[in-house]
């Protein structure tokens, strides 16, 4: 057994995106015989909190690293000074970089991105190890970065989800994620032409009209079912014979609202762009580079009769690249040397 500490800011009145994939980690972890805490909060000195974990008998440490995760702007001492008590005390520390720093697209972004890619290189001189979901990043974090992708955070799905009916309309899971390409996907919804337009899977509709990018494209047509818990939000997205996830940087193995898909053997339509894991290559994801091609390969798997008959081979694949218990193995493997 080895006793973990997992930094993980917000965790667990924080929904989505990293407390998700921290709880899944605490779970597998302890599954696997293993003592794991998560601290979710920064009201303590470091200093006092590496000793403590010490004095717990902990001997691994893994900090999840957003950097709005530890300050309003994304910028705080936090998580390095964590990492240097811990470390000083004899702790196997590990960093998983989800995010890495904002890009100079917007006026604030300008000052803000070069203050948060030093404060990460100051980071990653205070830890063990680095890991990291997408391959691109890897070599800008250094020889010593591994790439473990995150997966779906849904839960394991159950060996027999229902295909029928299916849905009839194309669907969108997690619709406020960052680097959504609405103007893609709406695109693809009207050359659709289905009745309704769009299910929306996350949100309600009250929800969608109000948020500062989806609520441009919203239409009262589309049926938007709301926030549902995992046991829901599968079955549908098994019933989904299309699953629309474009991103502006492209289709990674930490967009965990396409993972989901792909564990529930949907076929998704996503996008290559600057950080596309090339894992996906070989992958039953259908992929397009431009709106132009997103459109009309929505087009042409919606018209296909057989668009669940290949659901069994994106099942399989999932398991054997993706699969979250194995996922989270590998990781521990990093953390807990």
């Amino acid at each position: 057994m080895t006793s973990i500490r997992i930094v993980s800011p917000g965790f667990p009145e924080t929904p989505g995106g990293v407390t998700d994939h921290t709880a899944r980690l605490r779970r597998h972890w302890k599954d696997a015989g293993h003592e794991v805490q998560v601290l979710g909060t920064r009201d303590e000195e470091p200093a006092a909190i590496a000793a403590r974990w010490r004095d717990e008998g902990a001997e691994a440490v893994l900090i999840q690293y957003v950097p709005f995760l530890y300050g309003r702007r994304g910028v705080s001492r936090f998580p390095e000074r964590v990492a240097r008590a811990a470390r000083e005390l004899g702790l196997h520390t590990s960093l998983f970089v989800h995010e890495t720093w904002v890009p100079p697209t917007r006026v604030p972004w300008l000052v803000l991105g070069p203050i948060q890619k030093r404060q990460l290189r100051r980071l990653l001189g205070a830890v063990d190890g680095v890991v990291t979901a997408v391959p691109a990043w890897a070599a800008a974090l250094g020889h010593r970065a591994q790439v473990v992708r995150v997966g779906s955070n849904l839960g394991e799905p159950l060996s027999q989800l229902p295909t029928q009916p299916p849905l009839t309309a194309p669907v969108v899971f997690s619709p406020f994620a960052a680097g959504l390409e609405w103007r893609w996907v709406v695109a693809a919804v009207e050359a659709i032409g289905a009745t309704p337009p769009l299910i929306v899977i996350g949100a309600d509709e009250q929800e969608v009209r109000d948020h500062h990018v989806v609520g441009r494209w919203w239409r009262a047509e589309w049926s938007c079912r709301g926030r549902l818990p995992a046991e829901e939000v599968l079955p549908l997205l098994s019933r989904a014979p299309l699953v629309l996830a474009p991103f502006g940087d492209g289709l990674t193995g930490r967009r965990t609202s396409a993972m989901a898909a792909m564990s529930a053997g949907a076929q998704v339509l996503s996008s290559v762009g600057p950080l596309f894991d090339p894992l996906f290559d070989d992958s039953p994801v259908a992929l397009a580079r431009t709106a132009e091609e997103f459109v009309e390969r929505a087009r042409r798997i919606w018209s296909d009769p057989d668009s669940h008959s290949h659901r069994d081979e994106r099942l399989e694949w999932h398991h054997a690249h993706l699969e979250p218990k194995t996922l989270d193995a590998r990781l521990l493997d990093l953390v807990a040397p």
